[in-house]
């Protein structure tokens, strides 16, 4: 006898392990690498600094055109990667790389998970809680801790990218990042003992300059970053002494915050329906959701996508239904936006369309939604 939980595994091909190959030529066998819009923003903003044509090279790209105000959406790491690479093509890759670690911080994270890392109260724990929600920020990456004598290696595994020719700039952020917690914790003079990149290319001078005393490794088989077990026991009331030392006021942070999970996507599985949905969104508002289209950033042919659609029990247009009103609903809780806004930012044609799209999920108006929402959250506080 079949029953509901054979039925289920046999429906779950969704993890999409596929052989895919990105408009820049890259062979990718793994599901859909997707990053949140804003870590790419962060070598727009680098790249605009210096001068370079960020207009013109994203008109001519297959980034949506807006990305620099959707930061919380999601674009295709390797057409990303490669935009980076030919927009900033005057200045060696890990140099750029390095550039565009240096410009990062947390706080591009969204709030919840600051909170969820910053109250954590060792530095192991805080690491922790940002391994578990790096795959959240990169589809792709898989964080882990492990344990080598007096030191631990957090590895940065970036599953199927590992041999793209420009990975290091997506290196380079996952290494800045727990950098970046560590400093959160014993100080912001705080270096690595040791960094190693898959990536191949050449350690131009200024790495050198910027970890005098880290042995950097390239060609490796993960990226990694070394730290002394010692410092991951550390007390994160240690950054309030050194602020008192210093005649600075520590940085209070909150009691625990529970993660919202609809908010990081803690809630879904990292799968194929999902990603691709994740990925159709920044182009709803330009209405650049041809099938051919999206098959393309997504590295696969037509066919083989409507195939993996159809084995999951779905479809390209039931797909692009759900990635509006999941970006709709999003944004109707933003009060700060009218609903005609929120019907177009998601691609609807008319504001009349939109209501009737969004009664058929959830059997009310967008404008209702918007008030029950808002009531909702008013007797929470």
């Amino acid at each position: 006898m079949v029953t509901l939980a054979d039925r289920e595994n046999e429906l779950r091909p969704i993890r999409a392990n596929i052989r895919a190959v990105t408009p820049g030529g890259f062979q990718l066998e793994t599901r859909l690498a997707l990053v949140r819009a804003t870590h790419l923003n962060t070598y727009i903003s680098v790249l605009r600094d210096m001068g370079a044509p960020i207009d013109r090279e994203l008109a001519q790209s297959r980034l949506p055109k807006y990305i620099e105000e959707t930061p919380d959406l999601y674009v295709s790491l390797p057409i990303a990667m490669e935009w980076v690479a030919r927009t900033g093509r005057d200045l060696p890759a890990m140099e750029l790389g390095l550039i565009g670690a240096q410009a990062a911080s947390l706080s591009s994270l969204p709030p919840t998970q600051q909170a969820a890392i910053m109250t954590a109260q060792t530095g192991l724990k805080r690491l922790e809680a940002l391994s578990a929600l790096s795959r959240y920020e990169d589809s792709a990456l898989e964080m882990s801790i492990r344990q080598e004598a007096d030191e631990v290696r957090v590895t940065c595994n970036m599953r199927g990218m590992e041999r793209h020719p420009h990975v290091c700039f997506a290196e380079w952020l996952n290494l800045q990042a727990i950098i970046s917690v560590m400093r959160s914790v014993v100080g912001p003079t705080w270096y690595p003992s040791e960094l190693c990149f898959t990536s191949t290319n050449r350690l131009p001078d200024a790495v050198h300059v910027a970890f005098p005393d880290t042995r950097i490794l390239v060609g490796q088989a993960f990226a990694s970053i070394v730290v002394e077990r010692a410092c991951l026991a550390l007390s994160t009331s240690v950054l309030a002494t050194n602020a008192q030392a210093t005649h600075r006021p520590a940085p209070q942070t909150p009691g625990p915050v529970p993660l919202d999970s609809d908010q990081i996507g803690q809630s879904e599985d990292w799968e194929f329906v999902t990603l691709l949905r994740k990925m159709v969104q920044p182009y709803l508002a330009d209405r650049s959701t041809n099938v051919a289209f999206i098959a393309e950033m997504a590295g696969i042919s037509k066919r083989t996508l409507q195939r993996r659609l159809k084995l999951c029990g779905s479809s390209y247009s039931g797909l692009l239904q759900e990635a509006r009103f999941e970006l709709a609903r999003q944004n109707l809780e933003n009060p700060t936006l009218k609903v005609i806004d929120v019907a177009m930012m998601a691609g609807y044609e008319s504001p009349q369309h939109f209501t009737r799209a969004f009664r058929r999920f959830t059997g009310i108006t967008p404008t209702d939604y918007r008030n029950q929402n808002f009531v909702m959250g008013s007797a929470a506080i």
